[in-house]
């Protein structure tokens, strides 16, 4: 797994590959950095031709939520 910073947050980057399809999900978890481990998972129905592209999608859709940009998905109740 892969955990990136992002203005106090943790985006723990959890993306797979689907069995039979060769494509990646859109797939992470989200929580404050030095806080207790109060997760919060995100997903989205796109999928990647590579590992790399999923694991980028994934690092660029965290931050759209934590800077409040996606419609429906917060973290601002995450302590």
């Amino acid at each position: 797994m892969r955990i990136i910073p992002y203005k106090g947050f943790a985006i723990e980057v959890r993306t797979f590959q689907v069995r039979g399809s060769g494509r990646w999900t859109l797939d992470l978890l989200i929580g404050r950095i030095g806080k207790g481990r109060s997760l919060r998972a995100f997903s989205g129905p796109d999928t990647f031709p590579t590992e790399q592209d999923a694991v980028a999608a994934c690092c660029e859709f965290g931050r759209r939520i934590i800077d409040g940009k996606v419609r429906d998905y917060s973290v601002d109740d995450l302590s």
